[in-house]
């Protein structure tokens, strides 16, 4: 019998990479959302919009009936603590067999008191821990598809790579290997119970990658020291500062750790930065100069 799964964050990167692999495994998935016209758009008939978040009681509620397992996800924010606090509570009162969270990446959980954002998923970790509900919490670490993005904007705008971690590594996981992981949570027959690190299988410099994107491309990627280009702006303060400290904690090497769960939980090792960027630049009409002309190439 498939399992009835509530997802939150559906219409975000990582969500929907799970509702599509939950409907190719015939999981009935219900969707709580804000936009329902936007799940609607993207998945038809194929998914049970529920409209509501987790700021609304009631229709949170709603949304956990007749349900097996939440899948538990929501954008950093000042309210992320006591929005996914108020779900585990629900979820607890529904009966829910499972919840399956994203938290944090866990540099920012062990250093939470320098991370608002890893403070606020400790929270929830430890209400989850609490609330007698099985459970899965999966901390990724940096992922490509987010913070590879300026790597990606400098190559197709014909700038230097920015060495944005003081040449500190980093091993990426890409979002698909969270999804895959998240999914197995959600529907193994065998619990997967506890705490799981997601990481790629080998930490990388920004020179290192800039090696990599050259051999992809066929021709010198410079690499900068100087230019230190942000993760991607996010509107309100308090992510702002929680991007800011994830900056700090990288150059620190906290990102640079590697585990092997993707590996025990998917039976195959995490895809790479290689194949990433490789699948990212193909087809790109990317120029073979560098107009600076004034950095180290590689």
């Amino acid at each position: 019998m498939a399992r009835r799964i509530l997802v939150t964050g559906a219409t975000g990167k990582l969500g929907k990479l799970v509702v599509e692999r939950l409907l190719k495994k015939n999981s009935e998935v219900r969707i709580l959302t804000r936009r329902p016209e936007e799940a609607r758009r993207l998945w038809r008939d194929a998914v049970e919009v529920a409209q509501g978040d987790f700021a609304d009681p009631p229709s949170l509620k709603e949304a956990l009936v007749d349900i097996d397992a939440l899948f538990l996800l929501s954008p950093i924010s000042e309210a992320l603590a006591s929005h996914q606090n108020a779900a585990v509570d629900a979820a607890a009162s529904a009966g829910i067999e499972r919840i399956v969270k994203v938290s944090g990446s866990d540099w920012t959980i062990r250093n939470a008191d320098r991370s608002v954002s890893g403070s606020a998923h400790a929270l929830v970790e430890a209400h989850l821990a609490e609330s007698g509900v099985a459970h899965t919490i999966l901390r990724p670490n940096a992922w490509m598809q987010v913070a590879l993005e300026p790597t990606i904007a400098a190559i197709l705008s014909r700038e230097d790579l920015p060495d944005r971690y003081s040449g500190a590594a980093v091993s990426y996981i890409d979002a698909d290997d969270i999804a895959d992981v998240s999914v197995a949570a959600l529907t193994k027959e065998t619990p997967l119970n506890g705490a799981f690190v997601l990481t790629g299988g080998k930490a990388l410099t920004a020179l290192e990658i800039g090696r990599i994107a050259a051999r992809i491309l066929h021709r010198p990627i410079g690499v900068s020291q100087t230019v230190r280009t942000a993760l991607p702006l996010h509107p309100g303060a308090f992510e702002q500062k929680a991007v800011g400290e994830f900056g700090v904690l990288i150059a620190e090497g906290l990102a640079s750790s590697l585990s092997d769960d993707v590996r025990r939980i998917t039976g195959r090792e995490p895809r790479t930065v290689d194949a990433y960027l490789s699948a990212r630049l193909a087809g790109a009409d990317i120029p073979t100069h560098n107009p600076k002309g004034e950095k180290s190439w590689h």
